[in-house]
């Protein structure tokens, strides 16, 4: 086909542009594939932004509108108490990583950190079971059979 015969958006400079952007989106979609693949989807947390990761706060969103706002002020009562043993974490694991970076390694030190972090994490796992105990004393049988089906259709199996 001579140039004269050739459509003029098929000249050589136009299918050069087209091509660059076709691999343009190729590169886009494979990096949100792969990305995708490597970070999990958007959303994907169990939990999101806002409320930390309460069963009780999730499973408030199946009752009527009272006792809905009932297990959702118990959560919201009880986030300065969890986030103050989450900032006890963060802490101590701060602390472990000052050990294992500091001049001179000492086992001592490093077993104290350790230990630190452990009960941390049991503390906070202590006040998280406690909130979930004290509401759900307060549920009544029906809320409570509905939760305790809502935890077996919800569960993670890890």
């Amino acid at each position: 086909m001579s140039e004269a015969t050739q459509p003029s958006w098929l000249s050589p400079r136009t299918l050069r542009w087209a091509l660059i952007g076709s691999l343009a989106l190729n590169v886009l979609i494979i990096g949100a594939v792969a990305s995708s693949l490597c970070f999990g989807r958007f959303g994907d947390r169990p939990h999101g932004k806002g409320m930390k990761g309460s069963a009780l706060f999730h499973f408030a969103r199946t009752l009527p509108r009272e006792r809905s706002d009932f297990i959702r002020q118990k959560v919201a009562d009880a986030q300065p108490s969890l986030e103050a043993a989450r900032k006890g974490i963060r802490d101590a694991r701060a602390a472990v990583r000052d050990v294992l970076s500091g001049e001179g390694f000492d086992q001592a030190k490093l077993n104290a950190a350790l230990d630190g972090l452990v009960q941390a994490q049991t503390n906070e796992a202590r006040a998280r079971t406690t909130l979930f105990g004290d509401t759900v004393g307060q549920l009544t049988p029906e809320e409570r059979r509905a939760l305790h089906d809502w935890l077996d259709k919800n569960r993670q199996i890890r």
